[in-house]
């Protein structure tokens, strides 16, 4: 009886060590994922940070999808956002999520197309809420910075929520 229970074991943690990334990928390309108010991810050593208007993602191991900022703005606006990502494994995006579910990829990278400085990128925010999500799989040594303009929060319901 040991010696089936130990094998049933070694089978789950075969099946389950084998599978554990395959939502991250199934997601990475689905917009209905994406768009989820829930997030769904697994990570390890991971820190974020605010810094005024600088937000500061680094993680050592990340699959999924995590919203990183959310804001409702009273009207429809463009705004300039300077980021940089790099990572050493796996592929990752920075998207944008409108009030309406749509999802727009911002930013993408893989290991040969890391940014070794930054970029800035407008992004058209939608009247009512408007969320920037990462999304990956295979991710090693990620770091995401993200500077968004200080003059938004004139025209905007609330403050930024770093989620």
């Amino acid at each position: 009886m040991k010696k089936v229970s130990f094998i049933l074991v070694v089978l789950l943690c075969v099946f389950l060590t084998g599978c554990n990334n395959e939502f991250a990928k199934e997601d990475y390309n689905s917009d209905a994922a994406i768009a989820n108010t829930s997030d769904h991810y697994a990570k390890e050593s991971s820190v974020f940070n605010q810094h005024g208007e600088k937000y500061v993602l680094t993680v050592s191991k990340f699959d999924g999808r995590e919203t990183l900022w959310s804001d409702t703005f009273r009207a429809d606006r463009d705004m300039d956002i300077e980021f940089s990502l790099r990572l050493s494994n796996g592929q990752a995006k920075v998207v944008h999520v409108d009030e309406d579910g749509n999802v727009t990829t911002i930013l993408e990278c893989v290991p040969e197309t890391s940014t070794d400085g930054s970029v800035t990128e407008t992004v058209s925010m939608k009247q009512g809420e408007n969320r920037l999500k990462i999304v990956g799989y295979d991710c090693e040594d990620m770091e995401l910075t993200m500077v968004l303009p200080e003059e938004r929060w004139a025209e905007n319901l609330s403050q930024s929520n770093l989620i």
